[in-house]
């Protein structure tokens, strides 16, 4: 759950519902672990045991579209229905962002004495670095930043708000963490207006990040790196992967937005996996693989091989391919 409480006839001014009430929620949560006193926008049809979480559930507040059967049966949940409920979900997100409505990762400035940071480093604000910690020249921390015992920090890297991370992580330099991820909506007029993403990036222990990557914080949830895992340079982790513990990233791998590697799972150089797939444990993606599908556990992908041909003699003065 993003935590940050929220007033009904807030919601509902800013989505454009009107009506009365006086419920509260506690924050904003992502569908698949329903809570109690949260604020939830569906765009889909439900499954049949998410329908019976909400049932079960009390004082949460849904954002549905018209017409969704929703209205009347989701138990004590109250029903409100818009044309785009992720455009609402933007505008909501935007409202706690501005009115500094989310709990904080960190209560107080907290820097331990054994803590070695540059003088051409920039730590800003409410940050806990824990002792032992190496902050070398050029980076930028915080506010709202988490940093565990005997960490690095490399030169360049720039570490926004709302990151924690554990003990013994290594971040190579110039490399990006919890920057706002790639997501939009179309505003009244059609233009694309972003959706904040306030969900920040939760980092485990012993995990090593290369030079110039870049893992943007989640959108409600966090992005997730976890313990022993490694990523190697030039890699993007999209907005809410989850990396599962002692995974291995190769340079050069994208990874859109929610996907899941699982634990101990390889991915190689150059490979992209499409946003929400799967690949499972110990799975093993080849370099140039394109996942577009779940992968099983222990699954192997491997991109087909390329088209290999003598060059012509007569062709040397050519600038690229000749044929098209």
């Amino acid at each position: 759950m993003l935590r940050a409480s929220l007033h009904e006839q807030e919601i509902r001014r800013i989505i454009g519902v009107q009506g009365k009430g006086e419920r509260v929620v506690d924050g904003v949560s992502a569908i698949g672990g329903v809570k109690d006193r949260s604020l939830y926008f569906i765009n889909q049809k439900l499954a049949t045991e998410v329908r019976e979480s909400f049932v079960a559930s009390e004082g949460c507040i849904v954002v549905a579209l018209p017409g969704s059967s929703l209205t009347g049966g989701l138990g004590d949940c109250l029903v409100l229905e818009v044309d785009d409920p992720r455009a609402a979900l933007a505008k909501v997100l935007g409202f706690i962002r501005d009115e500094h409505r989310v709990l904080p990762f960190v209560a107080k400035r907290s820097i331990a004495p054994g803590a070695t940071i540059s003088p051409l480093a920039v730590v800003d604000g409410g940050v806990e670095v824990a002792e032992g910690v190496v902050i070398e020249p050029f980076c930028m921390v915080g506010p709202d930043v988490k940093i565990g015992r005997e960490s690095i920090l490399r030169s360049g890297v720039r570490v926004y708000p709302r990151v924690v991370m554990g003990e013994h992580v290594v971040v190579g330099s110039n490399t990006v963490i919890g920057h706002q991820g790639y997501g939009f909506v179309r505003d009244e007029v059609g233009n694309k207006t972003r959706i904040p993403h306030l969900g920040g990036v939760v980092i485990g222990s012993n995990v090593e990040i290369g030079a110039m990557v870049s893992v943007p914080g989640g959108t409600i949830l966090p992005t997730v790196i976890e313990d022993h895992a490694k990523i190697d340079d030039h890699v993007h982790v999209g907005h809410n992967v989850r990396v599962a513990k002692g995974a291995s990233l190769t340079a050069g791998v994208v990874i859109a937005g929610h996907a899941f590697i699982d634990e101990e799972a390889w991915v190689g150089i150059n490979s992209s996996i499409r946003e929400g797939r799967r690949v499972g444990s110990y799975a093993l993606v080849g370099m140039d693989v394109s996942i577009q599908q779940d992968l099983a556990d222990n699954a192997i992908a491997r991109a087909p091989r390329p088209d290999v041909k003598t060059r012509p003699n007569d062709d040397h003065t050519a600038i690229g391919f000749t044929e098209r």
